[in-house]
């Protein structure tokens, strides 16, 4: 964070700038540059004359071997200087020799020693060197041993195990502080010694502060601005972490000669007696500072703050007072780093515990009730609390909702789209973005949130990105400083500009705006589980509605919202085998009903049919089932305490007059009538099929009766059944007496207008009733047991015209066949299916087998076994008709299929019927989400094929590419489909 009173540019020009002045030194010392190759001195400081007894020119001392004027205390020679370390300096047994002065000067020396002042007793010097390149830089500080000091320090770290004990012992990072500055000021006897923190903008804030008796505490809870302490400086407090300014007010003493052999200054980083720039020393002196030592705390490897001891007047530290600083100062860093992490770990496990918590019971309330957007409401004053956040917004597919207690200006989807422009479009990855400065201009504020301070945004890519949202509102924090962050410019000689150092530090307070409380990855990871949590319960929802869906149009009639055939009949089974025969089962359909479809079309006979439910709908009682069987045939479960004909027949009579008025279709009046068959139980049957059996042929007899009436099922009605059992017969000699024969009906591709494969369909050319479609024989060929014959003939017939159009090089198309539930539990059928491909030499590719849903609804676990043998095999498994059934997704997924056929009733009325429309698009969605292919049956326009391409259907079969059609008419026909495609 810069200071607001200072220009942008001028404050990164004056970030540039040295901390210490290149080729200086602190007076109260002396410095020697040697050269380690030569071992020579090439670099002194010119203030050594004023230490050096006799010595009047520095430059005397230039180009001298180093031996010549250092010893080792003990004596030993050389001098080693090839291993200094090359951060660090070391302490070193060294000594100058002072008598050695060069003979050049002898005379000088004897009349300058009996002027100068002589050396102060007991003064003696203490010598630091380190490695810079190719030189080693040697200082030297004096080292007074007055008895008294020297007696401190010694009784002061001979309990040095005791200090470091008080310091591990503190309890909490406060009172840690606290016992730092205190030993810190006890070891160092500087006049105050402070804790200066780092903060995330860049200020610092004084955390502890302690001082001698002749001083009161004036600067703890201080801040002070970032360009108080420049980036330059953090950088070089992170290499060099003790620094020491021995007098504010002594004068900085200059590198004898100014540069290296090398033409290049001396880096005096690591320099004890390096000078300070004149802006820091002004920086001091305005602060009533006259000596300064100051410590880096440096916690994984980042500058976490510093320890600042000021004195008032003079002072040089001793070695050992130096490095028992250093020891606490690492000490301080290992102890602070360890508790801040501590204490942050411990309060973001119990933020993230109570986060948890609280989502993992609002997932529980979200599967128990489904509706996302209720319970949202419901729960958000206590997701928003937890988060400490306004406002929660979140938007997943067609989910869009916002709420919270922060002001709004906008709408939901203003709100959304205004936030959501803030995705990150770049990636996929599950991702959270955090804002904590929103008000601070007005480029970053949501103007449709204009509360919003702070901003937590996750987002995640689910088919399509989808995202959530939290804001904080504003917190206005009163900011103690210490001093007004105000500088004043200087224009150097030079033409530089330079910011000169405040000038007070009394107490300043300022009210921060703009800004919410920090987000921390607690709350981001929270956010994302919340996201993930919405997705996958709204995935839930739209399975769950799907399901529903499938489920009602399972058991109703999708036109009429009445039961279906399959519901009705179970649910009638389950009254008659519970012994409950207060009932009647009625029949009935509409009087000459192909009349209106032929003359007026399928839209208006749809809407008489849905006309007459509501009209049979008003005469039932709430415990009557009525139900839609197809066409205009409806089915009634009349519940009446003693049943007999005549109650049937009174009732029945209501029937008809609720149809007797005209039905109005778009202003055209119909005059319409109902013919009625009864059954009752058990007189005419014990079970679904011999009532609905018996109560058809009483409507026969109705109809043959002149229609309108009502008819009440009779034992002599029976004989009718004659009829069905020669029809029963004569299906039996079908297949001895070739009867049975084959067409196809072409799949076209919709992307390529190809026709890619044939679907073979079994007709029955009865010798006197003529031409029977699969609708007419197939159920009674079910309910015989026939089935199984004729789907082998199928098998054979459909292989061997296969192999026939092979070997004339006519085409190689995929044929799918359609196999009952009986072929399918029938114990050889793979082992039959390999065997005839191989008679007939065709590949198991070219073969697709249909089955439908009622196979793996009745005997899951069976056909699962058959249609992954006859994948292991190489063929094809498709499921025909999906959606006339109870279709279970938990089931098709654990079924190997490759293709899903959607029922023609979809594709029929897709196109009128929103809801159709919806479920077809879902089927499709789903099929191609399992990876299978698509085929939509019943394509007879354009249109509709179309819409399917549009939505990612892969295949059509219908009339409008072309009806079934015989064999010898297949090639032609596929040329015909696909030129009139391309055209």
């Amino acid at each position: 964070m810069h200071d607001d009173t200072i220009p942008v540019e001028l404050e990164k020009s004056c970030a540039q700038e040295p901390i210490h002045l290149l080729g200086t030194v602190q007076s109260y010392g002396f410095l020697m540059v040697v050269d380690i190759s030569s071992r020579c001195i090439v670099q002194v400081s010119a203030g050594v004359v004023h230490h050096w007894p006799g010595l009047q020119d520095a430059a005397a001392l230039v180009s001298r071997p180093l031996a010549d004027v250092v010893a080792a205390v003990d004596g030993s020679d050389p001098l080693d200087i090839d291993t200094l370390p090359t951060a660090h300096p070391v302490a070193l047994p060294w000594r100058p020799r002072f008598g050695q002065t060069s003979a050049l000067q002898a005379q000088a020396q004897a009349q300058a020693q009996a002027q100068a002042p002589a050396q102060p007793a007991g003064l003696e010097w203490e010598c630091l060197a380190h490695r810079c390149g190719a030189v080693a830089v040697i200082e030297w500080l004096p080292v007074h041993a007055c008895p008294d000091e020297l007696r401190r320090q010694h009784h002061i770290f001979a309990d040095f195990a005791d200090i470091i004990a008080r310091l591990r012992r503190a309890e909490g990072l406060d009172a840690f502080f606290r016992v730092c500055v205190k030993v810190i000021q006890e070891v160092s006897a500087f006049d105050r010694v402070m804790i200066y923190r780092f903060m995330a903008d860049g200020c610092g804030e004084v955390v502890a502060e302690h001082t001698s008796g002749d001083y009161e505490q004036k600067y703890l809870g201080l801040r002070f601005p970032a360009s108080d302490i420049p980036s330059q400086a953090r950088t070089l407090y992170l290499s060099n972490k003790l620094r020491v300014l021995a007098d504010v007010e002594a004068p900085m003493d200059a590198l004898v000669p100014p540069l290296l052999p090398n033409g290049a200054s001396l880096d005096q980083s690591h320099c004890m007696l390096r000078g300070l720039s004149p802006v820091h020393l002004s920086y001091l002196r305005n602060m009533g500072v006259r000596a300064t030592m100051t410590l880096s705390i440096v916690c994984d490897g980042k500058l976490w703050g510093l320890i600042a001891c000021h004195h008032h007047s003079p002072r040089t530290p001793p070695h050992q007072i130096r490095e028992g600083m250093r020891q606490i100062a690492e000490l301080l860093a290992e102890i602070a780093n360890m508790r801040i992490e501590a204490l942050s770990h411990l309060e973001a496990v119990r933020h993230r515990l109570t986060l948890d918590r609280l989502l993992n019971q609002f997932h529980q309330a979200l599967i128990q009730e489904g509706d996302i957007p209720n319970v949202l409401e419901r729960w958000l004053p206590k997701l928003l609390p937890a988060f400490k956040a306004s406002n929660f917004g979140v938007q997943i597919g067609t989910l869009a909702c916002v709420g919270g207690i922060g002001k709004r200006q906008g709408s939901t989807h203003q709100i959304l789209d205004e936030v959501g422009a803030r995705l990150d479009a770049r990636t996929s990855s599950p991702e959270v973005r955090m804002w904590d400065n929103l008000l601070t201009s007005s480029r970053h504020a949501l103007m449709f949130l204009p509360e919003a301070a702070g901003l937590l945004l996750a987002q995640r890519h689910d088919e399509d990105t989808i995202f959530c949202f939290m804001t904080r509102r504003e917190v206005v924090r009163d900011v103690r400083w210490g001093g007004e962050p105000v500088k004043d410019v200087l224009v150097l000689p030079n033409g530089r500009v330079r910011l000169e150092p405040r000038r007070s530090f009394a107490e300043w307070q300022q009210s921060v705006r703009g800004h919410a409380d920090p987000w921390q990855q607690v709350d981001a990871d929270a956010l994302q589980n919340l996201l993930r949590i919405l997705s996958e319960v709204n995935k839930l929802q739209i399975n769950r509605k799907m399901q529903e869906t499938l489920h009602w149009r399972a058991h109703h009639d999708h036109l009429t919202g009445l039961y279906n055939r399959r519901a009705m009949e179970d649910e009638v089974s389950r009254r008659l085998e519970d012994g409950q025969y207060n009932t009647a089962l009625m029949l009935l359909d509409l009087d000459h009903f192909k009349k209106i479809n032929d003359t007026y079309g399928h839209e208006t006979g749809d809407q008489v049919l849905q006309q007459l439910s509501l009209r049979l709908k008003a005469v039932m009682r709430e415990f009557d089932l009525l139900a839609r069987l197809g066409g205009d045939e409806f089915m009634l479960l009349l519940q009446i305490p003693h049943p007999n004909a005549a109650t049937a027949l009174t009732f029945a009579e209501r029937l008809h007059q609720a149809i007797a008025s005209p039905f109005d279709i778009k202003g055209q009046q119909f005059r319409l009538g109902i013919s009625v068959g009864i059954a009752i139980p058990p007189a005419h049957g014990r079970t679904v099929s011999e009532l609905l059996r018996h109560a058809d042929l009483a409507l026969y007899q109705a109809k043959s009766e002149g229609r309108s009436r009502s008819v009440v099922f009779e034992l002599a009605m029976a004989a009718d059944q004659l009829e069905h059992y020669l029809l029963e017969r004569d299906l039996d000699e079908a297949v001895e007496r070739n009867q049975l024969s084959l067409v196809f009906q072409p799949k076209v591709e919709l992307i390529s207008r190809k026709v890619i494969g044939l679907e073979a369909l079994v007709r029955w050319n009865h010798p006197t009733r003529g031409q029977n479609s699969p609708a007419a024989f197939i159920p009674i060929a079910e309910n015989s047991d026939q089935i199984i014959r004729i789907d082998r003939w199928v098998m054979r017939s459909a292989i061997a015209e296969q192999a026939r159009w092979r070997t004339e090089g006519l085409m190689k198309l995929p044929i799918s066949i359609n196999l009952s539930i009986a072929d399918i539990l029938s114990p050889n059928l793979v082992g039959y299916l390999t065997g005839l491909l191989e008679e007939y030499h065709v590949p198991p590719s070219a073969l697709e087998i249909e089955v439908t849903e009622s196979c793996f609804m009745r005997q899951l676990s069976e056909t699962q076994d058959v249609l992954r043998s006859l994948n292991e095999n190489g063929m094809i498994t498709a499921l025909d008709d999906f959606g006339t059934g109870f279709s279970s997704l938990s089931y098709l997924r654990q079924l190997p299929l490759q293709c899903l056929k959607i029922d023609q009733s979809f594709t029929r009325t897709m196109l009128q019927d929103p809801n159709a429309e919806k479920l077809t698009l879902a089927i499709v969605a789903m099929g191609i989400a399992l990876k299978m292919t698509v085929v939509a049956e019943g394509v007879e326009t354009r249109e509709q094929m179309n819409w399917l391409l549009a939505h990612g259907c892969h295949i059509g079969q219908g009339y409008f590419f072309s009806p079934p059609v015989p064999p010898g008419d297949v090639p032609q026909v596929i040329e015909r489909i696909e030129v009139r495609l391309r055209g």
